[in-house]
Order: C-alpha cells, then sequence, then structure tokens
C-alpha cells in the first residue's frame, strides 16, 4: 500500500498534515521533496497544463461533423 501525504517540518520532525492508519512502530520507506510556492499556486498550475498541451496537443483524431450532420432529423 502506498499513501501520499503532505506536512511541514517542525525543529526538525515531520508533522503529517493527516495522520496514517498505520499501527505503531510499522517500518516505512519515506522520500522527502521539498513543496515550492509554485507547486499550490493554481495560475501557474494552469500555465503548465497550457505548456504541456502546446507540447503535446490533444487530437480527436475522429471525423468532424458539419453542423448540418449534427442537427440532422429524420
Amino acid at each position: 500500500m502506498t499513501h501520499f501525504s503532505t506536512g511541514v517540518v517542525v525543529d526538525g520532525m515531520i508533522q503529517l498534515h493527516e495522520p496514517l492508519d498505520l499501527p505503531n512502530q510499522t517500518a516505512v520507506s519515506v522520500a522527502i521533496e521539498p513543496l515550492t510556492a509554485a507547486d499550490n499556486d493554481p495560475v501557474a498550475a494552469w500555465e503548465r497544463t497550457q505548456q504541456r498541451l502546446r507540447e503535446r496537443p490533444i487530437h480527436g483524431g475522429g471525423r468532424r461533423y458539419t453542423r448540418d450532420e449534427l442537427h440532422e432529423r429524420r
């Protein structure tokens, strides 16, 4: 089971924002990656998304219907 969580460092100790559902004395592997202010900025996130879409656009790839074909009534 892998669990991702965030927290803060207080006096050299990591305090998680949410408790873990693990018994005491459970051995775990920990990877620490500091979060930057840009990680929490929605404007920066939107700009990264737009940049990725410019680099790797998403194409529908199918047939494009005309307005008349979309609204055809029989």
